[in-house]
């Protein structure tokens, strides 16, 4: 009688060759990778398959196994397969850093580095494709990020794969299908003016610092930007004819590595932060007042410098965070902290009261030296519930008595 010959189980692993497929921790996708050729520099060509579950990725997965074996292996040279992260990072370099704010391309390199090159920094251009992004944004949402700041993301990705698309590396640009899910918080607070409940005891506080005063009742009264109050010189504010001569602003300077870390941060004078930001502001008397104080307070301590607001020790000009930093020490003293009170906020409350008295937006848009009307009442204004109500009994009003 013949001997049975035993068998053992086979395990779960796939051969070589086959592809293996494995589950992402970050998404929950179900990813397949098949070598189907090999570059000129002897390093593996690898096809990525996604799904939706592991049977799914199996039957793509086998079947591109069986068309590598009857058609042989894919010869493409190294030059051609382009690195995700290498080609992300010299169109940025190219196209996109020369035309940015320091400050502004800081935060895209923080996005690059922490959030795309890790998703994606170890692929090859070719292989991101429609379901790897979405499941990376799905997961940007879960992890609670700001809307404003996915669809950032999503821009500088939709703009790089457009430039893909132009050099050939790739023939369609996948964020176009792309869908980003609304915040399961809701509507983001954009409340960033003082509420209308505390605005009096924060200026009735102001009132008593001889620091801030001044200060805050410039930014209130006129919307300056923190960076172009720092900047501002005794030799473009006109106390008799009551006007302040915006040209100037102050600019973070920050510099990179070729790894896009930061070496170096620093502080200079330039220009505003876009042409319609250069403009003349009529002062109210209030700060025509406060100014007036403010140079008697300068002569007094011997105070002696060209800018409006200098650092009162050294006499040069104030920094962005000397500034934020006086600030702070004020609202920690009475208990603010909750606020969320920054130097912007002074510029918010500006155009929020402006509009809440009904004053026309375009005129509010210029002060403040927005180029568009929208960004003013988008962004700046929120108006208090009492506006709501004054405006449903002018409403009232509109028609004879029904009643």
């Amino acid at each position: 009688m013949p001997q049975i010959k035993e068998t053992k189980k086979k395990s779960g692993r796939r051969g070589n060759n086959e592809g293996s497929i494995y589950q992402r921790k970050s998404d929950g996708l179900w990813c397949g990778s098949v070598t189907v050729g090999y570059k000129t520099d002897g390093k593996p060509i690898r096809k990525l398959i996604y799904g939706s579950s592991r049977q799914e990725v199996a039957k793509k997965t086998t079947a591109m196994v069986g068309d590598v074996f009857i058609n042989g292996y894919t010869s493409v040279s190294a030059r051609n397969e382009r690195n995700f992260k290498v080609l992300f990072a010299e169109w940025f370099d190219l196209f996109v850093a020369p035309n940015l704010a320091s400050v502004t391309e800081e935060n895209r390199r923080y996005m690059m580095k922490n959030h795309v090159y890790k998703a994606f920094g170890e692929y090859s251009v070719q292989d991101v494709d429609l379901k790897m992004l979405q499941g990376f944004f799905n997961g940007k949402v879960k992890l609670g990020l700001s809307a404003d700041y996915i669809n950032k993301m999503k821009s500088l990705l939709n703009n790089f794969l457009k430039y893909a698309v132009k050099q050939h590396y790739i023939s369609v640009n996948p964020m176009s299908d792309v869908v980003i899910k609304k915040s399961e918080n809701g509507v983001e607070e954009k409340e960033k003016a003082l509420r209308q409940e505390i605005r009096q005891d924060v200026f009735n506080w102001v009132m008593e610092h001889d620091l801030l005063k001044p200060i805050v009742i410039t930014f209130t009264l006129t919307g300056l930007r923190p960076q172009e109050l720092i900047a501002i010189k005794w030799e473009i504010v006109n106390l008799d004819a009551k006007t302040i001569s915006v040209k100037k602003a102050v600019n973070r300077v920050i510099t990179f590595d070729d790894e896009g870390n930061v070496t170096s941060r620093g502080e200079a004078i330039g220009k505003t932060k876009t042409p319609k930001s250069v403009r003349t502001i009529q002062l109210p008397d209030k700060v025509i007042c406060a100014l007036n104080e403010w140079q008697k307070y300068c002569d007094a301590k011997n105070i002696v410098s060209d800018f409006v607001f200098p650092s009162t020790k050294t006499g040069t000009m104030r920094t962005y965070a000397g500034l934020r930093s006086l600030l702070k020490r004020f609202v920690e003293k009475h208990n603010l902290q909750d606020e969320k009170i920054s130097l912007y906020t002074f510029r918010h409350t500006f155009a929020t009261y402006l509009l809440e008295e009904r004053e026309n937006p375009r005129i509010v848009a210029d002060i403040m030296g927005h180029v568009k009307v929208s960004t003013t009442l988008d962004i700046y204004s929120h108006a208090s519930s009492a506006v709501y109500e004054e405006t449903a009994q002018t409403l009232d009003g509109l028609l004879p008595e029904l009643i």
